[in-house]
């Protein structure tokens, strides 16, 4: 396979899982209109190939299958989801190339993809990529809403932000011949720390959001709670933390090799809990308070 250096520190194995799949690229890209190829080659730069490592993490996990394109194959999917984000906060792609063009290029994404995965790996990418959609049809929806459920959040949250990493690590753990209740156990450990990045994310970008109105995890779990936005950043950390321990947990279970099981949970770590902000100044919310979006 493809390999890369488990005991490397996590960013190392993100520089080195982009220059092994890297080796994939240029022809793959070749196969675009040269207007769809600069939209993707954008979007590419931003992409931290996390999604990718987890691929081949969860592949050496079990075996030693070549899963490089299977591991393209999911970043191409993970940078569909983050075009359809641009096009939400009309930044990033949106801003630079035009809502047009940015939809184009998703729907060119997911013919990349598909084209690179075997019939049973393009159905478990296309039931991640529906439950993606559908996390953004819900969350256009409540964003028409006054009322505000931390719940609906956390469930929009889930669909939008685990389902790629969790179908990432059931594919690389099947392809490295793991067990189906190997590979359950690995979808997981993919899903839970999508989800607590998804916290970690969102504590980072608070500022941002309070500034454009943007009613993100914290500000919900504050808007619930009768919390200070600074209460939410914690709550958001907390539950981070949880998350990233239950995630732990079913790689543990997955009866993994130990070599990769290290570096998937250093490569966990690294995408969650690592990574901090300082505090917000108190903000009056409640349940009484106008909401961002409200």
């Amino acid at each position: 396979m493809t390999s890369i250096d488990l005991v490397a520190p996590p960013r190392h194995v993100l520089e080195r899982t982009r220059a092994a799949v890297g080796i994939l690229l240029p022809a793959a890209l070749a196969e675009l209109p040269d207007e769809t190829r600069e939209v993707v080659e954008f979007g590419l730069a931003r992409q931290d190939f996390s999604t990718a490592a987890l691929v081949l993490l969860s592949a050496e996990a079990f075996g030693d299958a070549d899963v490089a394109a299977v591991a393209l194959a999911l970043e191409f999917a993970q940078l569909h989801e983050r075009l359809h984000a641009d096009l939400m906060i009309r930044g990033g792609a949106w801003e630079a190339f035009g809502a047009d063009r940015v939809v184009s290029v998703a729907d060119a994404l997911l013919s990349l993809a598909f084209a690179r995965l075997t019939k049973p790996w393009v159905m478990i990418v296309n039931v991640a990529l529906m439950s993606v959609v559908d996390g953004y049809v819900q969350e256009i929806g409540m964003d028409e809403e006054d009322d505000v459920d931390l719940a609906q959040h956390l469930g929009v949250a889930a669909a939008k932000h685990s389902s790629l990493p969790a179908a990432a690590c059931e594919l690389g753990a099947l392809a490295g011949g793991a067990s189906a209740s190997q590979a359950g156990h690995l979808r997981q450990f993919g899903d839970d720390v999508g989800l607590a990045r998804k916290h970690v994310d969102d504590v980072l970008a608070l500022r941002d959001a309070l500034a454009h109105g943007r009613r993100t995890l914290p500000i919900v779990a504050a808007a619930n709670s009768g919390m200070s936005v600074d209460g939410g950043r914690k709550w958001c950390e907390q539950q981070a933390g949880l998350l990233l321990a239950r995630a732990l947990n079913h790689l543990r279970k997955c009866g993994a090799r130990a070599r990769a099981a290290e570096g998937l949970a250093a490569l966990a770590e690294e995408l969650t809990t690592a990574r901090r902000a300082p505090a917000v100044p108190a903000q009056p919310t409640g349940r009484s308070t106008t909401l961002p979006g409200a």
